[in-house]
């Protein structure tokens, strides 16, 4: 049933009582997209690295978890998942519906 991979994800978008669109993305442009996103986080770690946490309680808390979870470390594991999902054509990944909008995110 999957046997080739996706090359597509179909972002489907309705407003109620307006015409639906729909938007092929290219896998690879979202594996682009992530890998540069990934070094542009990257680098503004290293840059918070090098700042000193400030004096105020509240953003000290704000800046200690960039410092401790990395942003880009999420990224590359999301990368990795879109990777691994591309594997199973014509899966649904998203299949919201709410009182005016639908939104359906799907591989092609």
């Amino acid at each position: 049933m999957w046997s080739k991979s996706a090359l597509f994800l179909m972002v489907r978008i309705k407003v109620q009582k307006r015409r639906g669109y729909t938007f092929p993305v290219p896998v690879w442009v979202v594996n682009e997209f992530l890998t540069a996103l990934t070094d542009l986080v990257w680098i503004g770690e290293m840059a918070l690295k090098r700042i000193p946490l400030p004096k105020d309680e509240r953003s000290r808390q704000q800046m200690s978890w960039v410092k401790t979870v990395s942003p880009s470390g999420i990224i590359t594991g999301t990368q990795m998942v879109i990777k691994d999902l591309c594997k199973y054509k014509g899966l649904d990944i998203v299949d919201v519906k709410t009182a005016d909008v639908q939104v359906k995110i799907s591989l092609k």
